[in-house]
């Protein structure tokens, strides 16, 4: 069906013109010559029968017929974005990723930069309640759990991470202690001051990671710090002990944490988890990009 309405880029024109109320704004927005503008706001202005701005020496404002037009123009504008907006959605994938920040920013956020290049129609959202006891796979398309590894096998388990855990502290607090750079401490040394009352930082789990390390309950206390981030930096800041896997390595490259203990924790670390409801092709093609990553 044949309508009267003029050319979009008219209106796309005379909309610019009317927001910014300037032929030479609107110009330099579109890419334009302000003779072009002019031009394109005059036809329009023939083809409603009436003006449409008032031209003053150094400025232009609208006339009652332009402020209607600009409402209705802006009004159509919106509602094509969101349209268009939606249909973008509609095409594009959206894959949900339950990890901790920790876990997302030292070993999923690279690997992610080079996937989303490969699938540019792939929108990631992240879910980072992973370690809660309530978290369900079948509420996300791929989750990075922490855990026993190796575990009992199952087909969600798309690849294990296993990462011992290390006892780490800053080299500040074991100096205050009377460490000494390179100097090597035994289990049996935390037992005995002066490191006996030397706090544990640890996460909020229903394991006593800190007795699995040890293969005994110590009697230091402990403060618990459920973020690992903020975890990490209290080390740093000398609050204490934290047990640490291999994505500290940074700070332990750095000297900002050091591990005088030779003592560690196996059978832990990642699980990559695929959901076993959500398998479309987009979640297969990340679960086996990060498998093999």
């Amino acid at each position: 069906m044949k309508h009267p309405l003029p050319p979009l880029d008219r209106l796309k024109v005379f909309e610019a013109a009317a927001r910014l109320l300037s032929f030479s704004a609107a110009a330099d927005e579109l890419c334009l010559s302000k003779g072009a503008v002019s031009y394109q706001i005059r036809k329009l202005e023939e083809h409603v029968g009436c003006d449409l701005f008032r031209r003053e020496v150094r400025q232009v404002l609208l006339t009652d017929a332009g402020q209607l037009l600009q409402q209705q123009a802006r009004k159509c504008f919106n509602e094509l974005t969101d349209t268009f907006d939606a249909l973008d959605r509609h095409r594009r994938t959206e894959l949900v990723i339950a990890a901790t920040t920790y876990v997302t920013a030292r070993w999923l956020s690279s690997r992610l930069v080079r996937f989303t290049a490969q699938h540019p129609d792939v929108d990631l959202r992240f879910r980072h309640g992973v370690d809660q006891r309530d978290f369900a796979l079948r509420d996300c398309d791929i989750a990075l759990r922490w855990g026993p590894c190796p575990d009992t096998p199952s087909p969600e388990v798309v690849r294990e991470l296993p990462m011992p855990l290390t006892a780490v502290a800053s080299p500040a607090l074991l100096q205050r202690r009377g460490w000494r750079p390179g100097h090597t401490l035994q289990l049996r040394d935390l037992l005995d001051a002066p490191w006996r009352d030397t706090l544990l930082l640890a996460e909020d789990r229903h394991e006593d990671l800190w007795k699995l390390w040890a293969g005994e309950a110590l009697p230091h206390p402990q403060r618990v710090i459920s973020d690992a981030n903020v975890r990490v930096q209290a080390a740093i800041d000398g609050h204490g002990w934290i047990l640490a896997d291999d994505l500290m390595v940074p700070e332990l490259n750095a000297g900002l944490l050091v591990s005088p203990l030779k003592q560690t924790l196996e059978g832990y670390g990642y699980r990559l988890m695929q959901s076993p409801v959500r398998r479309h092709k987009a979640a297969s093609a990340l679960a086996h990009f990060l498998a093999t990553a």
